[in-house]
Formats: C-alpha cells, sequence, structure tokens
C-alpha cells in the first residue's frame, strides 16, 4: 500500500470521480477517512470504498490530526476550501484541495504562508490535468514561439446539470443542521464581500458572485489549460465573462 488518503466531503464530485478514481487504484491508496456535515451522506459513501470501512466524522480537526491519514484530499463546499486547507496543513498533511484553492487574494496568501511554515505540501486539482492528450498539447503548442494574443471561450454552469447526463447517479442529502446551513451562508458571504468589494471593487451581487464563482469553478479549466499550454503571463489585462444564455449559465 502506497498512501492512505481521505476525503473531506461526500457531496457529488467525491461520489462521481474521487472515490471511484481512488478505487480503481486501490493498490496504491486507501480511503481511510471520511468528513461530511451529513450523517446519511457519510453512510451513503463508506459503503462505496473498497478496501476496510473508513472511519467517518463531522469534525474536520478530527481528520486532519489522525495518524491514519497522510493525504487529505478537500473536496467540499468552496467556502471552505481555506479553512480546511489550513488545517491540513497545520497538522503537516499533504493537502489536495479541488479548485477554486482559494476565491481571493487574501486566502490564498493566508495558505501561501501556511504551507511555507508546514511541512506539509498544497496541490489543486485540476482533471484532465496528467491525461495523455493534455500533455501532448502542452508539448505541441508549448513549443510554437511568440504567441501574442490567446482566447479561451467557454460555457458554465452548475456541475449537477452535466453530471446528470453522465450515468453516474450520485445522491443529495438534507439531513444538515441549521446551523450547518447558516454557517455556510455566513461564510460565502464573507469570501465574496472579500474578493469582489474588498479586493476588486465591485459589489457582490448575485450576478456578479455566479460569475465569480464560475469562473473558479469549472471557468479555471480553461484558464489553467491556457497557463500550462503558453506560460504564466507577466500579466493580466483583464477578464471578460458575458451571459451567453443568461443564468445559471455564463459564456
Amino acid at each position: 500500500m502506497g498512501v492512505l488518503t481521505c476525503d473531506f466531503s461526500c457531496g457529488e464530485i467525491t461520489q462521481v470521480a474521487h472515490i471511484p478514481t481512488l478505487g480503481f487504484l486501490s493498490d496504491y491508496f486507501q480511503i481511510t477517512y471520511l468528513c461530511d456535515i451529513s450523517a446519511n451522506a457519510l453512510a451513503h459513501c463508506a459503503k462505496k470504498i473498497i478496501g476496510p470501512e473508513p472511519k467517518t466524522t463531522r469534525d474536520a480537526e478530527d481528520l486532519c490530526a489522525s495518524l491514519e491519514v497522510d493525504v487529505v484530499l478537500i473536496a467540499n463546499s468552496d467556502p471552505f476550501h481555506v479553512p480546511h486547507t489550513l488545517l491540513g496543513l497545520k497538522h503537516n498533511k499533504m493537502v489536495f484541495v479541488e479548485k477554486p484553492m482559494a476565491l481571493s487574494l487574501q486566502d490564498a496568501d493566508a495558505i501561501i504562508d501556511a504551507e511555507k511554515k508546514s511541512s506539509g505540501k498544497v496541490m489543486v486539482g485540476y482533471m484532465r490535468r496528467y491525461a495523455a492528450a493534455f500533455r501532448d498539447a502542452v508539448k505541441e503548442i508549448g513549443g510554437i514561439e511568440k504567441i501574442l494574443y490567446a482566447r479561451v471561450r467557454d460555457i458554465v454552469g452548475p456541475n449537477p446539470v452535466f453530471v446528470a447526463q453522465s450515468g453516474t447517479f450520485p445522491k443529495a442529502f438534507s439531513d444538515l443542521r441549521m446551523e450547518d446551513t447558516k454557517d455556510l451562508a455566513s461564510r460565502t458571504a464573507a469570501v465574496l464581500d472579500q474578493a469582489l468589494t474588498q479586493e476588486l471593487g465591485i459589489a457582490a451581487t448575485s450576478a456578479t458572485a455566479a460569475m465569480w464563482r464560475h469562473l473558479g469553478s469549472l471557468g479555471s479549466h480553461d484558464l489553467s489549460a491556457m497557463r500550462e499550454i503558453l506560460g504564466i503571463p507577466t500579466k493580466v489585462m483583464g477578464v471578460f465573462m458575458c451571459a451567453a444564455s443568461g443564468p445559471p449559465f455564463w459564456g
């Protein structure tokens, strides 16, 4: 057995991608711990694990402090990516965090600073980053000199719209406590206020919040691909998003 790994959340992406993929690699990885605020989600996902049944908890600190955990995989709601990444680093774990790592510069700086003080490391997850087709594209396009202009065109929207067509049949659970629902709402509002209002001087409305979160989620795949193929830009003049067919889809 190579490395022990775990999931923070038992939501859609964990059910659709992470648990099955780690199951395919069960000769290298073992899921030892699951954390979620839904008891039903924990029970459901625990049955999907190949190998010994994992421990379950509602408390992220329990998971990060466990000696049975080497790698922390964070796949929960965006506003919790930063605090849970910081928890993993506090306990010197290797942390694999789903994109977006952070939604504000302040939070990104907090993670960078915490990583410097930890013996753990952070990696941000982008699907297909190491797929053969993408690696070939990096070699082919990345060798072109003097690329002066690049454009990414994308249509992004809520994951469930695409996942519903995938035949993976994830389950959603509603056994959430009122205090957990309120905590998510307040954390989301605070993160968006910091990112949009405090750092960019943009009013945090439902429209700007939706665009910012879509840019940081599905929209980040194309931006990541462009950055890795063309190289890190010396500067960014601007990012333009416009409604292609209206919310909840943006293009």
